[in-house]
């Protein structure tokens, strides 16, 4: 059993953050969105007093994370729009 090292842990955490920040620019940029990716929060929810997306944007979003990363996200997978946080999760759990 191998044990994560300090700079693999500090490596995991840089890249999750670098993948949060383009997921936040790249809906920011697909929705015209009047706001700057490094102030949005990861844990905002994307809906209601969010970011405010509404049913069209979340189609937007479905093909945007389909081609950026050949993921899938379904009817069923409503939680995957949580947050930032919860798309990446999703995304992470089911990458290629």
């Amino acid at each position: 059993m191998s044990t994560a090292t300090f700079e693999d842990v500090r490596t995991q955490a840089e890249q999750r953050l670098e993948k949060n920040l383009k997921i936040k620019s790249m809906i920011i940029d697909r929705l015209g969105l009047d706001a700057e990716a490094e102030i949005v929060s990861d844990n905002q929810p994307l809906f209601g007093r969010g970011l405010e997306m509404d049913s069209l944007d979340t189609l937007e979003i479905v093909v945007m994370i389909n081609n950026e990363y050949d993921v899938l996200i379904s009817d069923d997978d409503f939680e995957a729009f949580g947050s930032i946080n919860a798309l990446v999760d999703f995304i992470e759990a089911r990458e290629v």
